[in-house]
């Protein structure tokens, strides 16, 4: 491969690799990955050969002014966003230059958009894909500006030998990623041992917002549903695992009027009841709740990313609360909301009861507002009734869960145009629908039947991560069901969705390969994205452990070798010494390596006691490897004099001069000078 090819090719991989990671984003759109991904490969096989073209000046001039005047289309009609806006004009100007480039000034531009491209997927990914796109950008520009100054060297020196063909390639990308890996290691010591202050990336550019929670349900939405199986939460448990039907409640709505589902803001208090915080720590249970026997306690820790709306996901009924944050409030319903300034990501302890609710009285006022309806179709009521039959509250609220898992459909499409009166439309026309019809059907119901009532939102369980120790919930397990008070029993809950449909996503459709990108993903956003100074100390206190571990406990004369081996193989077990065991003896007992240090003993032997013919043939052909890995190749219609005579000055004396010894050793027999011509060589070889 010539230095211009390779040039070409890390230009190329230059901008794909800022292509790469403005995709791991999520935020462009199917037509813009689609068309930026069809000129990288239009250039890539413009510059491997396979084709030729050219497009006309004032073409490119057309779509250029086009795109301008489409500019304020995008941002007002279109994305809606600035920072979108101007990354979809990156995407275009990085299809224009990659196809129309070909000057100096062409390529430099295309190596601006490339870095304009990386910097905006740091803006908008906290995913650790986002590292493998940088280490492969770092990878790219060292290797474009090797080469392209050595492209520089050439085009200066006309007389320079045409640059060596085969052999250029490899040596610069090996010192591309050599380069790479130190600049990472370095930077990676740097970024873990800098005082952190403040999270001023997350303040400026705050992160996509992933949950598919919201604090309203609204039944007149038509069309079909997108899932977006990006994790949102991620629950550490500290004692024993969760239920397989536990439920992430993060809202209940009382509020129904016809086709939306709100919460109640009390009068005066519309951010709730304040709870107080002592050094983060809230009480949220009474101490009658607190002393409970008949059930256990879960204690978990849950991270939830990005959520955009204060609401604390809990699972079980919640009694201590542990997080850094202000204007804790406790909303109608008993759902925590954080409220005023807070972070993007919310980290949070709870320690919840998981046994049966409390069976308390119901206020009159409470009771009033969960028995409330808007006028509805009259056959709702009578459905309700046929359905649900004699006995007990509990009794025919089951019958009525029953008929809705049995006789209807999960489906995530929904009207196909908006309806009047979506619930009827779902009951006795379309009889399939979304978690959100379901809980509202039976909410509805158990109204008419003088049952209060209520929609819950949040999450479902999730999965277990077997890799990181987590459960992984998703924006997809976003779910919906109902809340009853049953006398005799209090808040009771019900899921009248059909199971094995919402319901069945769990970890068995999971591969592991996605068990290590989940784990991957929070492990990043942990120590990278979320780093700070509370970070650095839990670092200091782990470094401090390792090193205390790793204290030899010898004699005066401190302890043998085989003891600190034990020391070592039990620090960091026994596969990494192994491994490292076998990467050195492949490095220094691999088939080149041996080549190599055989033809060194070889070179010494020859300067020592002299060779022949044959071996100075062999000294000359090893100076023209050397030469080549220089950047100059011996053309074969030269002879050896007229080659050391188009050489630069810095290279022509010395080939000069081992050119006269060689062609004296070959054509005048003297061949007592090899000797000499293997010193020369390892001169040469040393500069």
């Amino acid at each position: 491969m010539s230095v211009e090819r390779f040039f070409q090719f890390s230009l190329l991989g230059l901008i794909a690799s800022g292509y790469l990671a403005l995709a791991g984003t999520g935020y462009l759109d199917h037509f813009t990955l689609f068309l930026t991904l069809a000129g990288l490969l239009v250039r890539a096989a413009v510059v491997a050969g396979l084709v030729q073209f050219e497009i006309p000046t004032r073409a490119v001039s057309t779509v250029a002014l086009a795109y301008v005047a489409f500019f304020p289309i995008d941002l007002y009609f279109l994305s809606h966003n600035f920072l979108l806006t101007t990354v979809h004009g990156v995407c275009f100007l990085a299809i224009l230059k990659i196809l129309t480039g070909r000057s100096n000034r062409d390529y430099a531009y295309i190596g601006v958009i490339s870095f304009i491209e990386l910097i905006a997927a740091a803006m908008l990914s906290t995913q650790a894909g986002f590292f493998a796109c940088l280490a492969l950008y770092v990878v790219f520009a060292i290797a474009a500006f090797t080469s392209a100054e050595i492209r520089r060297g050439i085009e200066r020196n006309s007389q320079m030998i045409a640059p060596a063909r085969g052999r250029i390639a490899w040596p610069l990308a090996t010192v591309a990623v050599a380069s790479t890996c130190g600049i990472l290691v370095i930077t990676a010591a740097i970024f873990f041992v800098a005082p952190r202050t403040a999270r001023m990336a997350s303040m400026l550019f705050p992160g996509p917002r992933l949950t598919g929670f919201s604090n309203v349900v609204d039944l007149g939405g038509f069309g079909r549903i997108s899932r977006d199986d990006r994790p949102v939460m991620h629950i550490l448990p500290y004692s024993r695992s969760f239920p397989a039907d536990a439920k992430w409640r993060g809202a209940a709505l009382s509020r129904f009027d016809g086709t939306k589902w709100t919460e109640p803001l009390p009068l005066g208090r519309p951010m709730g009841r304040p709870i107080a915080t002592v050094n983060g720590l809230a009480e949220v249970a009474d101490e009658f709740q607190r002393s409970r026997r008949d059930g256990r306690r879960m204690i978990y820790r849950v991270d939830l990313q990005n959520s955009g709306t204060g609401a604390l996901f809990i699972a079980g009924i919640p009694e201590y609360i542990n997080i850094d944050a202000r204007n804790l409030a406790i909303m109608p319903g008993g759902a925590f909301r954080v409220f005023g300034p807070f972070r993007e990501n919310l980290r949070y302890e709870v320690s919840a009861y998981a046994g049966p609710p409390l069976a308390e009285p119901l206020p009159p006022s409470e009771r009033k507002r969960d028995l409330d309806l808007p006028p509805i179709n009259i056959r709702i009521y009578e459905l309700a009734r046929r359905w649900a039959g004699d006995g007990s509250p509990m009794e025919r609220a089951l019958r009525i869960q029953t008929h809705l898992q049995r006789d209807f459909k999960y489906s995530l499409d929904g009207p196909e145009k908006p309806m009047r009166d979506p619930l009827s439309d779902f009951l006795f026309v379309r009889r399939e629908g979304y978690c959100e019809y379901f809980a509202s059907a039976m909410a509805v119901m158990l109204r008419t039947l003088g049952i209060p009532s209520r929609v819950a939102t949040g999450f479902q369980t999730g999965y277990f991560n077997e890799v990181s120790g987590l459960y992984v919930v998703r924006a997809s397990d976003a779910h919906a069901w109902v809340e009853a008070w049953i006398e005799g029993a209090g808040w009771t809950t019900f899921d009248p969705t059909p199971p094995g449909s919402a319901l069945s996503r769990t970890a068995a459709l999971f591969s592991r390969l996605n068990m290590y990108l989940d784990a991957a993903d929070h492990t990043w956003h942990e120590w990278v994205v979320s780093y700070d100074l509370g970070h650095q100390i839990a670092m200091a206190a782990q470094f401090d452990a390792l090193v205390r571990g790793l204290r030899w406990r010898g004699g005066a004369s401190g302890p043998s070798w085989s003891a600190q081996i034990m020391a070592l193989a039990r620090a960091w077990g026994v596969w990494w010494l192994a491994g490292i065991a076998i990467l050195a003896a492949a490095y220094f007992f691999g088939p080149s390596r041996l080549a190599a240090w055989r033809a060194k003993l070889r070179l010494r032997r020859i300067a020592r006691a002299g060779g022949s013919k044959a071996d100075a043939g062999i000294l000359y052909e090893r100076m023209l490897a050397v030469l080549a890995r220089r950047g100059f190749e011996k053309p074969a219609w030269f002879t050896p004099t007229e080659f050391a005579r188009h050489l630069p000055a810095e290279e022509n004396p010395r080939v000069t001069e081992f050119t006269q010894v060689y062609n004296s050793i070959r054509f005048g027999g003297e061949v007592a000078a090899t000797a000499r011509l293997a010193r020369m060589l390892q001169e040469f070889e040393s500069r």
